[in-house]
């Protein structure tokens, strides 16, 4: 692993919406130890931030990490966002769309242990769930590529999901949330390819030990699942990897975290992630 903390992250400035924690701070972590820059927002307060700046500041010293409170499905928060950490600084070379909403948000726990049906699913719910994984994502890229373009240089990848989860029972607003992240993707990477902006996709490849997955899904404390579900911190090595200049031109990919070889080089154990590349997916 020593291999992944390429040469290329020193002061590359990376923004991760939903970086506080979870995926978010597991990503920001590894990457600070490489000497990157890194943006974590949240809708959380900003002394929610304390804590994480202050592991940011013990990694990397002072100057590596800001914290911006801001909600993904607000135009105006990612407008913000994008100018605060330019001003900030000076550049964005990565975003990383990890924002996301699950099944806590409309899920009933019914006797017998069955699902929650589409129909018992609360508009509001299932909006929030749209409005976060899908329309969030798209804000944000919307508000970040023209510096890119500019640069004539950027990278973003999003946070996805396994394909049978986006067509489990009682998963259908997640499912359909990030069904629309990835097909988005293929027209976004189409459409950036002159302009020397890659766009992917990167996903564990099944549940992960992360607040993310409810105890009420997973029994157990978070943290300590590992022995039923992937280790909370899977998609990190990818994710890193993809932020090096070892990727630099690999567009309209999807990853799949739990496939990376630990011990593999890492340039052989990103191959191994990557997931065959179809001009028109299948829908149905």
């Amino acid at each position: 692993m020593s291999d992944l903390l390429h040469s290329s992250l020193k002061d590359r400035v990376v923004l991760i919406t939903g970086g506080g924690r979870g995926f978010g701070w597991f990503m920001a972590e590894r990457l600070l130890q490489g000497g990157a820059k890194v943006a974590l927002t949240g809708t959380r307060p900003p002394e929610a931030f304390d804590e994480v700046c202050a592991k940011a500041e013990a990694i990397a010293g002072l100057g590596h990490c800001i914290a911006i409170q801001a909600d993904v499905r607000e135009w105006a928060d990612c407008q913000r966002t994008v100018d605060e950490t330019l001003k900030a600084y000076g550049k964005i070379d990565v975003l990383i769309n990890n924002a996301g909403r699950g099944s806590r948000e409309y899920r009933i726990d019914y006797q017998g242990g069955d699902t929650t049906k589409f129909w018992d699913v609360p508009v509001e719910a299932w909006r929030t769930v749209i409005d976060i994984n899908l329309t969030g994502a798209f804000q944000m890229t919307k508000a970040t590529v023209p510096h890119m373009i500019e640069r004539k240089f950027g990278k973003v990848f999003s946070i996805s999901t396994s394909l049978t989860t986006m067509i489990g029972n009682g998963l259908s607003p997640y499912g359909a949330s990030k069904s629309g992240l990835e097909t988005a993707h293929i027209v976004w990477a189409r459409e950036l390819a002159e302009h020397n902006v890659d766009v992917n996709i990167l996903l564990p490849g099944g549940a992960s030990d992360t607040d993310f997955i409810p105890q009420t899904m997973v029994p157990g404390d978070v943290g300590s699942r590992g022995d039923k579900i992937l280790p909370g911190d899977v998609i990190v090595p990818p994710a890193v990897w993809l932020c090096t200049d070892e990727t630099n031109g690999l567009t309209g990919r999807r990853v799949i975290a739990k496939f990376w070889d630990h011990d593999s080089a890492a340039a052989k154990a990103f191959e191994g992630c990557l997931q065959p590349q179809h001009d028109h997916p299948e829908i149905m």
